[in-house]
């Protein structure tokens, strides 16, 4: 990767630069500008300096880092210092004083050992994976995250038996290790060095990978983490995803799927669930759904070849005021990568290897066939459904993005296999101004033809300003209930938006996480195949955090409020306009907007929304698929099939007679003895 681009990570990571927020969304034409929230340089606090440093030592003999303060509050945590390093790694309490309380205890579980994990094998090949996933044998306990090899002394016993990948040599998804990605030492160039929390870092970072695991799998155990009984949980992730940057004024952020990995691995729910590393989606995958002219214009144009002037650069939604889909360095690598990774989770579906599959990265919902829309250039749902409607009959689109689910909704608007729910803001922003993408509305129901299959299987819930957890909540819960009831669907993709979240820069809702984490509950629920992907979000530490919550709740477990101290970028999550340190903050007064949504507004729109359902027909039938077939061909086979039918009521006829004849001589020869 060039000096530039990682420079304008560098910049990135130090400052996120967001748009100012409006109603517009995040695709119209305002400034981005500067937002202060996520700035985690400490050079201008006042709790950070020489100075200050030196007077706090002065007055308790300890250094000033080790004072209790706004960014130093939880202790104490575990010293990794090598001073420290005699201490074993099973002696090492976890890491938080103050989350002690409420600790589960332990369930218990079999002891696994070398000899059983040997006998467990290599499972099947993914169709969708660049790496086989092994079950860990004796000298192979290779773990997805920390790069580790346990020593023949040490026993996989310490770990719940999770079915992890075999890491690619050059793969650093955790950040653990030295990268060799252009996000390698951002903590060590992005936080002060002076930071009690980087402190902590350093000091784990430093231990062997199997003390890491160690450290990480004692506390996933003390807090009661463990794979759930009854189903399987698998999480989709390319860590190269991450490094791509679409410009220091632009509000998407990948680097948001670093804070989430680091959360979800940092909490150990690893050990919960399978882990998988996919390959990039391929042109001829992505063709599946995508023009091949736009995919080819997408694969070759970079920033130092991209003409504005060129008619293929405006048609295909590049450039324009907003700018919303700017050409940067490893375009076409990105959409590749989450891309395949929704295929990835799609097929972990179909082969029944996954009752719930994972896809952060994907959720990109405004693209069109030929079109890049909305921060989207690849539609990862589109294809990852369009898999799952080789197997499955039907399949429900969920969507709780802030904004409306357009690129989905078009792409199936001929079909009945496929039904869009859309829960989103709708209306005029501040500017006078649609909100994006402006469609969406209550009485949009698909195609207006009645001989279009897909009339009547769209459902927008259009949802003005400031709506909060409990109303929203009880209006996603009844109507995607009514919905699955009257649909039958036999898979759902739920697409996770969290910038309706409270406090996103660029959306307009009051929810906090756990409120957005219930509609993964309420879908859970149903008992159906779940394909569980990302989308909006532009405020990356809340986007992280609600993630792994969303990640906790697929597997059925409940973690702890305060921050694991060992995460990478615990600076993201400090201070009071950060989060303080915890998993759950009140996002309901973040920025607060006002609700616009009375109850009375609410229960008209819930009605609206049941009516609208009375005119889907039922569940749909079996189609047979004709596809290439000849009209006269078509014919013919009916009236084969017709004759048929014709020959089998005439048979069915004389039997029923023959039967008659035959009753009534048995009749007739019981009378006849019955005389005599």
């Amino acid at each position: 990767m060039s000096e530039s681009y990682q420079s304008e990570e560098d910049e990135d990571a130090t400052s996120n630069i967001t748009s100012e927020e409006t109603g517009s969304g995040d695709h119209d034409s305002e400034e981005y500008q500067e937002d202060e929230d996520d700035n985690f340089d400490d050079s201008g606090d006042e709790s950070v300096g020489s100075d200050v440093g030196s007077s706090l030592e002065s007055e308790t003999g300890k250094a000033w880092w080790q004072q209790l303060g706004p960014r130093t509050r939880r202790q104490p945590r575990v010293d990794y210092r090598e001073n420290k390093r005699e201490v074993q790694a099973q002696q090492i309490a976890p890491s938080r004083e103050a989350s002690t309380a409420g600790r589960r205890t332990a369930k218990n579980s079999v002891p696994v050992t070398h000899d059983s994990w040997k006998e467990q094998g290599a499972e099947e090949v993914r169709p969708h994976s660049s790496v086989i996933p092994i079950r860990n044998k004796s000298n192979d306990i290779n773990h997805w995250a920390h790069r580790g090899i346990l020593s023949q002394s040490q026993t996989p016993a310490t770990f719940f038996p999770s079915r992890p990948l075999k890491e690619k040599r050059d793969m650093r998804a955790a950040g653990y290790g030295a990268s060799r990605g252009p996000a390698s030492n951002i903590v060590e160039e992005y936080l002060s060095p002076n930071d009690g929390y980087v402190e902590d870092f350093q000091g784990f970072k430093a231990v062997s990978d199997a003390e890491k695991q160690e450290i990480i799998a004692r506390e996933a155990e003390d807090y009661g983490l463990e794979r759930p009984k009854g189903w399987n949980v698998s999480f989709h992730y390319n860590p190269h995803v991450e490094y791509h940057h679409f410009g220091s004024s632009h509000p998407m952020k990948p680097w948001r799927l670093t804070l989430t990995k680091q959360l979800v691995l940092s909490y150990g729910l690893e050990y919960t669930m399978d882990l998988y590393e996919p390959r990039p989606a391929n042109f001829n995958e992505l063709a599946i759904f995508h023009d091949r002219e736009y995919l080819s214009y997408l694969s070759k144009i970079t920033p130092q070849n991209a003409q504005p002037d060129d008619p293929h650069y405006i048609s295909y939604g590049f450039g324009g005021e907003s700018n919303d889909c700017p050409v940067f360095d490893g375009l076409w690598n990105y959409v590749s990568l989450y891309s395949g990774a929704s295929m990835s989770a799609a097929w972990n579906l179909l082969n029944k290897q996954s009752d719930i599959a994972i896809n952060w990265s994907g959720g990109l919902h405004h693209a069109k066939k030929n079109l890049a829309s909305g921060f989207c250039y690849v539609n990862d749902i589109v294809i990852a459904i369009q898999l799952l409607l080789t197997q499955h009959q039907r399949v429900l689109y969920i969507d709780i993005d802030v904004h409306h689910g357009d690129g989905v909704e078009q792409a199936f608007e001929s079909t009945d296999r496929v039904f869009t729910l859309s829960y989103h803001k709708f209306g005029i922003d501040r500017h006078g101004y649609p909100f994006f993408p402006g469609t969406g509305n209550i009485n949009e129901m698909g195609p207006s033809d009645p001989a279009n299959r897909g009339k009547g299987h769209s459902l927008n819930i259009p949802i003005d300003d400031g709506i909060d957890d409990d109303q929203y909540k009880w209006l996603f819960k009844t109507v995607t209930s009514a919905v699955v009831e009257k649909y039958r669907p036999q898979a759902i993709v739920l697409q996770s938006g969290a910038d309706s979240l409270g406090g996103d820069r660029l959306g307009r809702f009051n929810l906090n996480i756990k409120a957005h984490g219930s509609c993964i509950e309420t879908v859970k629920s149903f008992n159906v195949p779940i394909l569980l992907i990302g989308g909006g979000g532009y405020t990356p530490r809340n986007v992280a955090r609600t993630w792994c919550h969303e990640t906790a709740v697929c597997v059925g477990a409940t973690l702890h409020n305060a921050l694991p101290a060992h995460i990478p970028y615990i600076q993201a999550f400090q201070g009071a306009e950060n989060g303080d340190g915890i998993l759950y903050p009140d996002l309901h007064n973040t920025k607060r907007h006002e609700n616009l949504n009375s109850m009375a507004k609410l229960q008209k729109l819930l009605e609206q929304a049941l009516e609208n359902l009375r005119y889907l027909e039922g569940a749909p039938s079996v189609v047979v698929n004709t596809k290439g077939v000849g009209e006269e061909e078509i014919m013919r086979v009916r009236e084969m099939v017709e004759c048929e039918l014709e020959d089998e009521e005439v048979d069915r006829g004389v039997a029923a007679v023959e039967a008659g004849r035959r009753r009534r001589e048995r009749n007739v020869g019981e009378g006849e003895r019955g005389l005599r």
